[in-house]
């Protein structure tokens, strides 16, 4: 009856394909994994798009209904275009992303779509395949990319592939089967064998998911067509890749196991012969240690997980050890920029909700993301404050369009209840809110569009008097722009601020400070000619949880 009960936990635990538990693996994790050596010859062109971009993770179900029906779909996200972007540099009304990630798009027979049945078709729900093509053409034509959910480690038990294989047909290892229960659980002591035709399938997330046996080659060939087809023939820019790091299990290894890493190697090489501007972001949910092989010729890069969690620990403690400590880590070693960051998805708390509802935060928070190097996601909501706590449902909630009835989501009651505080915290309002949090995301989503050393030059931490303010330069000597940021973590004004630099890249000379959102002159830097520098900013009072972007201009 124990075993029972606690399976039925696990079930429940894993229904809403949550990944919660993941978490955690950073408290007990292994040794950094084995790698194989990258290939000699580097097939990563030096102009990739993706450095440039603003990415917005979008749930379809969520974000804007256009039939009435209370569910979100593919016309609505088309009708919210020029909200994101409407290419036209000239006008204030956009939020100014240049990428979109739409959370799962295949027909799925749950309200998430993390357990597919169909990898070649439009989930019902959110319209066909012709309004996909549709949203490809309009977001081009804006210049917006598209990058869609990838769900290939598991499918849904309802999947055409695993009915056949359950029944020992002719997909029967096309799935890990088993004829009797392994002596081993999950990384979490979950269940992970699951009882059907007495015979046991893994499953590493729920017994709805049944993993996908990449050690068979017809399944390698299948997915990689797959991957081929959603570029070739439909068009889309990109994929996020979803539990990169369970593809193959080897034994009782069922995370970051060789085989793992050896698969999404030779998937590399695939993906590039398609076209080398072909993106892959993975979501290898663990430490920085165990997600840099990802992003070493496997994949174009993954999220950063651990930086986002620095991010928002370090606003709240007003200390900053840990971001600190966590970006010197994370830029000495991927690639550069080649890891994407963010603040909160679709799996986690609303980072509204983790900075204790402060606005001030939240713009703080903003801030350091858009200003570090990395390629920036934001959640949909973000931008104007949308609240949740989990379960998975509540921190998916419809987007906050309004203070209309249903939020300007729909015109029916939507699949979903609302915030309660949609009547103040939506689009309307806060565009209309020079002081917004949503006018905040926009100005500083504009300076990494404007300011080239944001996107394109290097990190170099700076020392200060106080760790309540954190400090760093972007760098582009090719350019020729430089920029210094001050970002205030604590709830005080701060002020008689002096910063250092030993050694950098910067020529020797003195330059202005000028603030980039202004164009007033912030006083001087005196660069030696080592590239260091002591400066005690006289001029500067930068305000609580505050931040200041200034453009170094040489004399």
């Amino acid at each position: 009856m124990r075993n029972s009960i606690i399976s039925v936990f696990f079930i429940l635990l894993f229904i809403n394909c949550s990944k919660e538990s993941e978490l955690n693996d950073s408290l007990n994790e292994p040794e950094p994994i084995i790698e194989t050596p990258a290939p000699t010859e580097e097939i990563i062109p030096t102009n990739i798009w993706w450095n440039d971009a603003v990415f917005y993770e979008i749930f379809v179900r969520s974000f804007s209904d256009s039939d009435g029906d209370g569910i979100g779909d593919l016309n609505g996200i088309i009708n919210k275009l020029d909200y994101l972007n409407d290419g036209n540099p000239a006008t204030d009304t956009d939020l100014g992303v240049t990428a979109i990630w739409l959370m799962p798009i295949f027909p799925s027979p749950s309200y998430h779509g993390y357990d597919v049945t169909d990898y070649r078709a439009i989930n019902p729900d959110y319209g066909t395949l012709e309004d996909f093509r549709n949203l490809v053409t309009q977001a081009h034509a804006r210049g917006i990319k598209i990058v869609i959910d990838f769900v290939a480690n598991h499918t849904s038990d309802l999947h055409p592939w695993f009915a056949a294989s359950s029944q020992n047909q002719n997909k029967r290892d096309w799935y890990v089967w088993e004829s009797s229960h392994p002596n081993f659980n999950g990384p979490w002591g979950q269940n992970v064998w699951h009882l059907r035709n007495s015979s046991y399938y893994y499953g590493i997330f729920w017994h709805g998911m049944p993993d996908l046996n990449f050690k068979n080659e017809e399944v390698t060939t299948e997915i990689k067509d797959v991957v081929r087809y959603w570029y070739e023939d439909i068009g889309v820019d990109g994929f996020r890749i979803d539990a990169v790091k369970h593809w193959i299990e080897e034994g009782n290894q069922q995370d970051n196991s060789p085989a793992t890493l050896a698969w999404w190697r030779d998937f590399y090489q695939y993906q590039k012969s398609i076209n080398p501007s072909l993106m892959t972001v993975g979501e290898a949910w663990t430490s920085t240690q165990n997600i840099i092989p990802y992003s070493d010729n496997r994949l174009d890069y993954c999220f950063e997980f651990d930086l986002a969690t620095s991010i928002i620990n370090s606003i709240n403690s007003e200390s900053i050890d840990e971001l600190r400590a966590k970006i010197n880590q994370v830029t000495s070693n991927y690639k550069p920029f080649q890891y994407g960051t963010f603040l909160t998805n679709h799996d986690q708390n609303r980072v509204y909700n983790q900075l204790n509802k402060s606005t001030a935060k939240a713009k703080l928070a903003a801030s350091i993301l858009l200003s570090l190097p990395g390629i920036p996601y934001l959640y949909y909501g973000e931008e104007i404050g949308m609240e949740g706590i989990k379960p998975d449902e509540d921190i998916r909630k419809p987007m906050q369009w309004s203070m209309s009835a249903n939020a300007g989501f729909s015109t029916a009651a939507p699949w979903h209840d609302l915030n309660q505080n949609y009547s103040k915290f939506n689009v309307a309002h806060q565009q209309a809110d020079p002081n917004s949090l949503w006018r905040h995301y926009q100005k500083w989503i504009s300076h990494r569009k404007t300011v080239s050393a944001l996107t394109t030059g290097s990190y170099k931490g700076v020392g200060i008097s106080i760790n309540s303010v954190f400090p760093f330069m972007r760098i582009n000597n090719v350019n020729q722009e430089s920029v210094l940021i001050l970002h205030n973590l604590s709830s005080t004004n701060q002020n008689g601020l002096t910063i250092n630099v030993i050694t950098s890249e910067l020529d020797i000379g003195i330059y202005h400070l000028i603030n980039v959102e202004n164009s007033q002159n912030m006083g001087t830097l005196n660069i030696g000619a080592t590239g260091g520098f002591v400066q005690e900013l006289d001029a500067l009072n930068l305000g609580p949880q505050a931040s200041i972007l200034m453009r170094l201009e040489k004399q």
